[in-house]
């Protein structure tokens, strides 16, 4: 599955380059910036976008998850605080998880399933 994350620190995102890799996936790109996303979503054609949400609960974040939906992607949000995950689940995504001690075998568990099983690989 090819998964694309936005996570405005770097440490983030590569952490969660390297769990999702680990369980199978391939990040085909990363991005600080959430007024890139639709732009590197045309480049790279993510399976699952995974998006950090901010603390502040900016707006933009909700109209983010709703255009990456409309383009079919299945959209999986991360928080590391209290969140407005209603508000997320309802402008589409697939998920809502917050970081807590759980959380990498969750987002694993989720990308997975939202993803679908993958591919077997090439015969040898």
């Amino acid at each position: 599955m090819k998964v694309l994350i936005a996570a405005r620190d770097v440490r983030v995102r590569r952490a969660l380059s390297r769990l999702l890799e680990l369980d199978g996936g391939r990040v085909v790109g990363a991005t600080d910036a959430l007024g890139l996303l639709p732009e590197l979503d045309d480049q790279v054609g993510p399976d699952v976008v995974v998006l950090e949400l901010d603390r502040r609960e900016d707006p933009r974040d909700l109209r983010v998850v709703g255009e990456l939906v409309r383009r079919g992607r299945a959209v999986i949000a991360v928080s590391s605080g209290s969140t407005r995950s209603a508000a997320v689940l309802a402008a589409g995504a697939r998920a809502c998880l917050e970081e807590d001690s759980d959380f990498p075998d969750r987002l694993a568990q989720v990308v997975r399933a939202v993803a679908g099983p993958l591919p077997p690989p090439p015969p040898a």
